[in-house]
């Protein structure tokens, strides 16, 4: 991973786990405030369950003639008793800062709630009831939203750098094809520049026959041409403003025969035509780029001293070559950017993700037939945009 993948990843996870983080806090806030709440309300309801349970029993007792004898094991929460002057008579609360001003009062490590008799009974005027067990459920509860809370954070860090590891991939790919697509497309156009300076070279020296030159330089200028019209189809198709007319799809394949002629020549390849007229419907540069692609790729996978065959007949655009073929499997990756039939012919792969572009664009139907060894039809329909 180079330095630019390792600052995306890191700050997509920064600004990935500073959202999480954020709404995980607010989640957590709301939950400690509800159980705060619903914890308040059960303290106090035990408080006073305790505080009503302690009057019964000293009534009952001032009722029955009895003394009140208190037990501290008969109540769920610590009680104090006081008399009238606030003095203490019996109790087995832990805390005893009591402030007997407030029927409530809370403080960091207890609960105390005060009931107040009107005069006295048994010598009994204040009972006060203790809740210690609040502050350690508040306590507990904060470790577990706390222990949550990190566990959280650390499985939505672990999800957060798979999800950016997948999102990345798609990315990284791209920029080997594109690294691999730059690599061919220099030594692509190496080839031809290298025999183009060769060629100039030789034409100085005067024992070599300048016919043969002229040709080498042409077929150079000639392939150099192709890989730019391919490379400005790829670069420049969204800049490109579209001309629709209506011309003679015949006089596009003629002048693209004528173009590679002598290319197909260097492979002692012949380029057989049987064509008839057939007025069409669309952008010419289109046409002219999908019969050039087709060609220029036909030529490349052709084998040597062969024969290449194009048609058009009953609406239809027909090229076949006697080439490596495809493998059956291959047929649907063949026609996507940076997919090679072989990596024999050289190319960038992009030849006939261009041509399947302007089928689809135009909805002409493209079909590909094939036998490894013996060569590819490659046949399109042009029906739907015949005049």
């Amino acid at each position: 991973m180079n330095r630019e993948e390792k600052r995306a990843l890191f700050s997509f996870l920064g600004i990935y786990l500073f959202s999480a983080l954020i709404m995980m806090a607010i989640i957590a806030i709301l939950y400690y405030s509800q159980e705060m709440n619903d914890t308040k309300k059960a303290c106090k309801k035990d408080l006073q369950s305790t505080l009503l349970q302690v009057e019964r029993d000293i009534r009952q007792a001032c009722m029955g003639g009895y003394d009140y004898s208190f037990e501290p094991f008969e109540y769920k929460l610590n009680v104090g008793l006081f008399d009238i002057d606030k003095k203490l008579i019996a109790s087995n609360l832990e805390f005893m800062d009591i402030d007997f001003n407030k029927t409530i009062d809370i403080k960091r490590n207890r609960v105390h709630m005060l009931k107040k008799f009107q005069g006295c009974i048994q010598g009994v005027s204040f009972i006060v009831a203790e809740d210690v067990a609040m502050t350690d459920r508040q306590k507990n509860l904060k470790l577990i939203i706390s222990s949550v809370l990190l566990f959280s954070l650390l499985f939505v860090a672990f999800v957060g750098y798979l999800l950016s590891k997948i999102l990345l991939k798609p990315q990284k790919k791209r920029i080997i094809e594109l690294n691999k697509f730059i690599k061919d497309a220099m030594h692509e156009i190496n080839t031809p520049v290298t025999a183009l300076l060769m060629s100039v070279s030789q034409l100085k020296k005067k024992d070599i026959k300048e016919q043969k030159l002229l040709r080498n330089i042409s077929i150079s200028s000639k392939q150099i041409a192709t890989i730019y019209n391919t490379l400005s189809s790829v670069s420049f198709s969204d800049l490109q403003k579209e001309n629709i007319e209506e011309f003679d799809l015949k006089e596009e394949v003629v002048r693209s025969v004528t173009f590679f002629e002598e290319i197909a020549a260097s492979k002692n390849i012949k380029i057989e035509s049987k064509l008839l007229s057939l007025k069409i419907k669309m952008d010419r540069q289109d046409a002219s780029s999908l019969i050039n692609n087709l060609l220029s790729n036909a030529i490349k996978y052709s084998f040597a001293n062969t024969t290449i065959t194009i048609g058009i007949k009953d609406k239809i655009f027909y090229i076949k070559d006697e080439g490596i073929g495809i493998k059956d499997e291959n047929k649907e990756e063949i026609v996507k950017r940076y997919t090679r039939a072989s990596d024999i012919g050289g190319g960038f792969g992009i030849g006939l993700d261009i041509v399947n572009s302007i089928c689809k664009k135009y909805d002409i139907s493209l079909d590909i037939e094939s036998k490894v060894g013996k060569g590819s039809l490659f046949t399109l329909d042009f029906s739907k945009i015949v005049l």
